[in-house]
């Protein structure tokens, strides 16, 4: 209990950021992509719009359906985006953001960029790993690759972005199994 002889200066900051992180805590959280509009997006998990601190396996290939594979196929054409965390310096921007959205009551629709690597095999010939920086966001709906390809999160269509062509669909594979496939075909090990 404080009282106000008891009280420093100190001790009264103490209690009104408690109490101030208390009323926040009781608010509606906003950032929280929890809207049923994007419920059905791909990549949203249960916790939301994709979690900055997982890793991410997509494969995409040409086809007039989502692939069905379920892991990395033994041949063919097709190519996998490792989809990395977020680096330190995204992530405290996150951090920021989140503040943001809870006492704006704004949702985080327009989503946040992270590291990829790009594995692209030709009729079963792995090409060396490409680094880059892919965008996902919720509105638009889409994944932008640094290749100049996307990826519409309604449909899981994979596309050329220019110029504007339909490349195929895309699936996500379960990452542990992905790696080491990726590990034995390049013989290099996963760059981290």
């Amino acid at each position: 209990m404080i009282t106000a002889s008891s009280g420093s200066p100190q001790a009264l900051c103490r209690v009104g950021l408690a109490l101030a992180i208390t009323v926040a805590a009781f608010q509606p959280v906003h950032a929280q992509v929890d809207e049923s509009r994007f419920a059905d997006l791909f990549l949203v998990g249960q916790f939301g719009e994709v979690c900055t601190m997982c890793e991410i396996m997509v494969l995409c290939e040409s086809g007039a359906a989502v692939p069905a594979h379920g892991a990395v196929p033994a041949g063919g054409s097709f190519t996998l985006y490792h989809i990395q965390t977020r680096t330190f310096w995204s992530q405290v921007s996150t951090i920021g953001e989140w503040f943001l959205a809870i006492f704006g009551a704004q949702p985080l629709v327009a989503g946040h960029s992270r590291p990829v690597i790009v594995h692209a095999v030709n009729e079963s010939a792995w090409a060396p790993p490409a680094r880059g920086e892919l965008h996902i966001s919720l509105d638009p709906p889409v994944i932008v690759m640094p290749d100049g390809r996307e990826i519409d999160r309604v449909d899981r269509r994979w596309r050329r972005t220019e110029p504007p062509a339909g490349l195929g669909y895309c699936e996500r594979l379960p990452l542990w199994d992905a790696l080491e496939v990726i590990d034995r075909q390049t013989g290099v090990g996963q760059p981290r």
